[in-house]
């Protein structure tokens, strides 16, 4: 019989196990505290566990190497879906993509964090040698802050700006994937769809970038997506002015055009964002397509299906519509995709559409008239109409009114907040200069700073202040290839 001094003993040793052991020990998921989810996870770029980690101000914790902070209410369904997790091994093709350090109360666990080819969101805590599986749609909170630019925030000098060149493989698959559900839901309004799934192998893609006079990762740009009516794929040089007022990246993939799959078509232009996100830093925000002809009427069907991933279009001498389209002699043009359900139209309404046309081109009747019922139902589309166009592509000038009154929303709206920031540092400088922090009131001071115009100068210059470093580098990360016209495989 166990003497009172020896259950304290055995107590004692199998607390001390307890808190000696990794959380995952005995966790029915990597989210899983005995029964308990946690309380938060901070995502970082290395191994090693955030230092500090601000309140609201995302450029700060950047900078510290912490890509998210996620917090209770984004947890819930995670940890619901975590209690099915399955423990698995490490293939050797998965992404790396960085770590999660999972704590509730007193209790921590680590783990590193990988992306397998078939979309499952690997969990590997080291210590337990424990590796579990989720569904990476489950994980989406903690898998968005993963997919955008993780990299170096100094310019490479390597990298070419103000022309075309071929982007080197690897590209980044979209996490949507134009699979038969995704097509119904997505691109038919939640109908069933005779669509074929996508059959695009990304391997096999090539894909053109362009970065505009001044690109710097310090500075988020904005992103143009070009949907080509040819084989070509190459962003025409006439957007080139447009591309460099605004701060805009362009990108293109060849053998792209009128003759392949509709559905390899949306899903080439979702993989073109991922993988330009992922090499370079994208202002969310600014992500825009744009196309000629067939082209276009892809263009207008990636910003209306996936307004969470497009924030605005201009499609060039083609538009597509949700609604049959009348051409006024009694014939119509059949709708091009189906009406967004509820969510990506409430998305949908806050974007802006700039169609291009004029009385020359054999589009010209349509694409009023889908203007019309556009402008009908509430969205903001402009028509941008000019009475010598045909069918062909804009003048430079042109094509830079109709991007920038796209653009202006959220071009006023930044120098706004630029404008407020600079205000902010101003009083900030006047009270206790630019000395080294040593108050709390005077690290809220400046962290607002910082929220309020992320990656913009005061937003920079309050965080040298505050004593912040460049960001580690990104976990796996190869180095980014030099970009040349040269490089092998560009068709």
């Amino acid at each position: 019989m166990a003497t009172p001094l020896r259950r304290s003993v055995w107590a004692l040793g199998w607390i001390g196990t307890v808190l000696l052991c990794p959380a995952s020990v005995g966790a029915r998921g990597p989210l899983d505290f005995h029964g308990s989810p946690p309380s938060e996870i901070a995502v970082t770029i290395s191994a090693a566990k955030p230092a500090k980690v601000f309140t609201n101000c995302d450029m700060a914790n950047r900078l510290l190497g912490t890509v998210a902070v996620i917090g209770p209410v984004d947890l819930r369904r995670m940890a619901v879906a975590s209690r099915r997790a399955e423990e698995t091994g490490w293939p050797e093709e998965t992404n790396v993509l960085g770590h999660a350090h999972v704590t509730r109360g007193r209790d921590a666990a680590s783990y590193r964090l990988g992306l397998t080819p078939d979309g499952l969101l690997l969990f590997e805590d080291l210590l337990a040698q424990r590796t579990f599986a989720m569904d990476a749609a489950d994980c989406q909170s903690l898998l968005d802050p993963l997919m955008g630019y993780l990299g170096d925030l100094d310019a490479d000098p390597d990298v070419p700006h103000a022309e075309v060149v071929a982007l080197p493989p690897p590209y980044r698959r979209s996490p949507i994937v134009l699979d038969s559900a995704t097509i119904r839901d997505r691109l038919n309004g939640g109908r069933k769809s005779n669509l074929p799934e996508t059959q695009r192998y990304l391997p096999d893609e090539h894909l053109f970038v362009r970065l505009p006079e001044g690109y710097s990762p310090r500075t988020p740009a904005g992103l143009i997506v070009w949907i080509d009516a040819s084989k070509s794929g190459r962003p025409p040089e006439v957007f080139n002015l447009a591309a460099d007022k605004l701060g805009c990246i362009m990108v293109g993939a060849a053998e792209a055009g009128n003759g392949r799959l509709s559905t390899d078509r949306y899903q080439l232009g979702l993989d073109m964002v991922s993988t330009i996100s992922q090499r370079y830093h994208i202002d969310p925000e600014r992500v825009y397509v744009t196309g000629i002809s067939g082209g276009g009427r892809i263009s207008s069907g990636l910003v209306a299906c996936f307004p969470d991933v497009f924030t605005g279009a201009v499609p060039i001498v083609g538009l597509n519509a949700y609604k049959h389209v009348p051409l006024g002699d009694g014939r119509f043009v059949v709708m091009g995709f189906g009406r967004p359900k509820a969510s990506s139209w409430r998305l949908l309404r806050e974007h802006r559409i700039a169609p291009m046309t004029g009385p020359l081109d054999f589009n010209y009747r349509e694409m009023v008239n889908a203007v019309r019922i556009m402008t009908g139902d509430g969205l903001e589309v402009r028509l941008f109409e000019y009475e010598d166009m045909a069918h062909t592509l804009p003048t430079a000038e042109r094509f830079v009114e109709a991007l920038t009154w796209v653009d202006a929303e959220h071009a006023e709206s930044r120098a706004d907040a630029t404008e407020h920031a600079d205000k902010l540092l101003d009083g900030y400088l006047a009270r206790f200069g630019d000395a080294e922090v040593t108050t709390e009131p005077q690290q809220r001071l400046l962290e607002r700073v910082v929220d309020t115009a992320p990656w913009s100068a005061p937003a920079w210059r309050a965080c040298e202040i505050l004593g912040l470093t460049r960001p580690p580098e990104a976990p796996g990360a190869p180095e980014t290839p030099a970009i040349t016209d040269e490089t092998p495989g560009t068709p």
